[in-house]
């Protein structure tokens, strides 16, 4: 578990599969749509917008 610093200030705990997810797609702050993701991949980013790290979008997910 690590611990990741939202908008605000704020600090959310993400697995380390959810860490290597956002480092693999999301580290150049672009939208990346759910067809570019696997299922699995899919879910984690689900679970990401729950957690408010990433926020989803008609273009597809992006980083706060």
């Amino acid at each position: 578990m690590k611990l990741t610093e939202i908008l605000g200030g704020l600090y959310v705990m993400i697995t380390e599969e959810e860490e290597d997810l956002i480092q693999k797609f999301f580290t150049e702050g672009d939208y990346v749509n759910e067809s570019q993701l696997s299922g699995r991949e899919a879910v984690l980013a689900d679970k990401l917008t729950h957690k408010g790290v990433l926020v989803p979008t008609v273009r597809g997910y992006r980083t706060v």
